[in-house]
């Protein structure tokens, strides 16, 4: 796993301050933010970097320690994994420090508390997740369909805004705590094929 740094001070400046704005709007704006990619060409990766770092902090996981890091693993974008960084350094999550890493075989998607896999990747590797299932690992995506196939949060624009999805059996089985905060901002969606 590599660990990400930082792009040009001015950069994150500008990020952080979009990337807080987003954070914002999201708990308050209710369950969708618009999904721009504005004038300054602020991507909609820093929505998205927003967005995770939001789900973490309203996420439990199982037996984590006070000393113990949350990871943050971004497969196969570039983007998100720079915005993330951006978006997380400096913070932390309930007194838990924040790290982003870049796993490259699926093996170490195993050591991640918060999984991002893009579309493209997310149907590459769909039964990837099938590692995951029991495990906390707090999977998301913005692939169509990943939340029915088995992943916990599916991201997805409506109407120029994006928006998201919480497959509550998947949270379940992992024995993540989704705050009930995140979930009433959420649609709610099951396994596609509950056993």
């Amino acid at each position: 796993m590599d660990i990400l740094t930082l792009s040009s001070p001015r950069a994150r400046v500008r990020r952080i301050a979009v990337a807080d704005i987003v954070l914002a709007a999201t708990l308050l704006a209710g369950p969708g933010i618009a999904a721009v990619n504005g004038a300054d060409g602020t991507p909609d990766v820093v929505v998205k970097a927003a967005l995770l770092y939001n789900f973490a902090k309203f996420t439990e996981w199982p037996g984590m320690a006070a000393s113990d890091t949350i990871v943050f693993c971004v497969v196969a974008d570039d983007g998100i994994a720079e915005a993330l960084v951006e978006t997380v350094t400096g913070k932390s999550i309930g007194g838990h420090k924040i790290q982003v890493s870049r796993p490259q075989v699926r093996a170490e998607w195993r050591t991640c508390n918060l999984l991002y896999i893009p579309d493209a990747e997310a149907r590459r590797s769909g039964s990837g997740l099938d590692g995951l299932k029991t495990l906390p690992v707090l999977t998301v995506s913005d692939g169509k369909g990943f939340g029915e196939g088995g992943g916990i949060i599916e991201l997805y624009i409506d109407s120029g805004r994006m928006r998201f999805a919480i497959n509550v059996d998947a949270a379940e089985s992992s024995g993540l705590r989704l705050s009930s905060r995140l979930l009433g901002l959420a649609r709610i969606t099951r396994n596609a094929h509950v056993q």
